[in-house]
């Protein structure tokens, strides 16, 4: 059976409450449509979580909520010296910032429910070549 498959990069930054530092962080994921007829439900996604300046690279998953107003991005990893956290937030669309609605994700990070840190990331390649970079048609199997 077909359905679409988005394959999406954003780079940003990280900080914790802790220490005040912001540092480089890249996130990758991959989403296949399992509710194809239902796009606006989550749909759950792997991919990788990145901190080039300590040289670490963890899996990441969660799910991306395509809604009229925003995406909104619910992702599970884990951080050095943290343990596991969960990041979520929402892209809010504006006509009048068009561009940046389009693009930028702020997050909060919790860890056990509570806040303790934030991330704004953002798909930084063309927004006119999104479509044919990062979106493909790709079959799976029924289980």
């Amino acid at each position: 059976m077909l359905t679409l498959k988005l394959k999406e990069t954003m780079t940003g930054w990280l900080e914790l409450n802790e220490n005040h530092h912001q540092e480089p962080v890249e996130i990758t994921i991959d989403v296949i449509f399992m509710k194809r007829l239902k796009p606006w439900q989550p749909q759950p996604f792997t991919g990788s979580l990145r901190l080039p300046n300590r040289d670490y690279e963890t899996e990441t998953h969660g799910y991306l909520t395509i809604k009229p107003a925003g995406s909104r991005y619910e992702l599970r990893f884990e951080l050095p010296d943290v343990g596991p956290v969960q990041a979520v937030g929402e892209k809010t669309y504006d006509l009048f910032n068009l561009k940046e609605s389009l693009t930028l994700c702020p997050l909060t990070l919790f860890k056990e429910g509570q806040a303790i840190g934030y991330s704004e990331v953002a798909y930084s390649d063309s927004i006119m070549a999104f479509p044919f970079r990062s979106m493909r048609l790709t079959s799976y199997a029924l289980s």
